[in-house]
Order: structure tokens, then C-alpha cells, then sequence
């Protein structure tokens, strides 16, 4: 039942010997510290953005250092500058993208265990977005060691934390040439047969292909 008159308007709960701008008064005082506290959540959130958002500049700005030095072939820089911001930046986008150029030079060099290290350093702690690229590259660091299974088994998470449907079905696909080539055919033909089977994805003809020749290996 809807309530009019007088039980419908608000009453103060005057205290004993309180007068009622005095009540007002007692109201008053926790709508103004919520107010207080809003307002300080608010400027907190914006101060932790812009401190973000310094720190992914000041990052970019000495990644591009390390860029340079691997354009123009001084290796040597480049590792030291890039193991700089992986470390000093880690959890940024530029702090991963060091981390993944420092891991390259250093599989190119025939130093495997070093880039691997590299990488699982800073796995924990890449955004969200990256991750795949981190554990893309941690397959590429097995296939180059002749660790097939576990080359392809890092392919497959690739493909899970991918944000793209093309990026999933790209590292599906390498995921499957690497159980081809650790002999695991029946877990291959799997993959090749979902993508196979899906028009819609860019990789469909050339699973289908991949089908066709482990049907001629068989």
C-alpha cells in the first residue's frame, strides 16, 4: 500500500536533547565522507592509468634503443638492451617484446636453454594478449631442440590463450606438423581434420592438403 501524508515523508530520529540542525548535521557528516572516499577511489584509479600508461612510454622508448642496435647488427647491444627492459619493464608490452627478441637472439646463436630461460622468466607476468607469442615462441625453442611433442603441446596452448580465430587455427596448424613430425600422425590428422572441415577458416585448403599426404603416408 502506498503510503501519503505525513507517514510518507522521511523523519529524523532525533537523539535526546538534540535539536533538528543538529540532526541534520549527524547525516550530513557519512554522506560527506562516502563522498570523500568516491572521490579518492576515482582520482586513485586515474593516477594508477597514468602511471600505466608512463611506464609502457618510458618501456617503448628503451626498446627502441635495443632496436636499433639489432637493425643495424650490433648483437651484443641489442641482448644487453633488451635484457634490460624484460626485466626493468616486465609485465609491459614493450618489457614482452624484449623478452621475445632477447629469447631470438638467442636461439639463433645455438644458445636454446638461455632463450627458453628468457621466456619462462617472463611468462607469468606478459599481458594477457601477449601470452600466446610468449608460448608460440617457447614451441619454436622445442622444435629447434628436436622436442616434438612438447613443441606441439606448447603450439596447442598458443592456440588456447589466442585472441583471433586466425591465430588459433595458425598455431592449431603448427601444433599438428610437429606431432607429424614426432611420429604422434593420429593426433595431426585431429587437428587438420577440424580445420579441414571448417570453410570458413583461412587455413581449411591447406589442412586438407596436410590430410591428403598423411592418407599417402599411411
Amino acid at each position: 500500500m502506498t503510503k501519503t501524508g505525513e507517514a510518507a515523508t522521511p523523519r529524523l530520529n532525533l537523539q535526546d536533547d538534540e535539536s533538528i540542525m543538529e540532526a541534520l548535521d549527524r547525516h550530513k557528516r557519512p554522506l560527506t565522507i562516502g563522498v570523500i572516499v568516491l572521490a579518492l577511489v576515482i582520482s586513485g584509479g586515474w593516477m594508477m592509468r597514468r602511471s600505466a600508461q608512463i611506464r609502457e612510454s618510458r618501456a617503448s622508448a628503451a626498446l627502441s634503443v635495443g632496436e636499433n642496435a639489432y637493425t643495424t647488427g650490433a648483437m651484443a647491444v641489442a641482448q644487453q638492451e633488451f635484457a634490460k627492459v624484460a626485466t626493468r619493464y616486465a609485465g609491459t608490452s614493450a618489457g614482452t617484446q624484449a623478452a621475445l627478441l632477447s629469447a631470438q637472439i638467442f636461439f639463433e646463436a645455438g644458445e636454446l636453454d638461455a632463450g627458453m630461460a628468457q621466456l619462462e622468466a617472463i611468462l607469468k607476468k606478459t599481458p594477457k594478449h601477449l601470452k600466446s607469442g610468449v608460448l608460440a615462441h617457447q614451441a619454436a625453442g622445442h622444435s629447434l631442440a628436436g622436442k616434438h611433442v612438447e613443441a606441439a603441446t606448447a603450439y596447442q596452448a598458443a592456440a588456447k590463450a589466442a585472441q583471433f580465430k586466425q591465430e588459433v587455427d595458425q598455431f592449431s596448424m603448427d601444433a599438428a606438423r610437429q606431432y607429424v613430425l614426432a611420429g604422434q600422425i593420429e593426433a595431426a590428422r585431429t587437428i587438420y581434420t577440424e580445420i579441414a572441415g571448417r570453410e570458413d577458416s583461412p587455413n581449411a585448403a591447406e589442412a586438407r592438403l596436410r590430410l591428403g599426404e598423411l592418407i599417402l603416408k599411411s
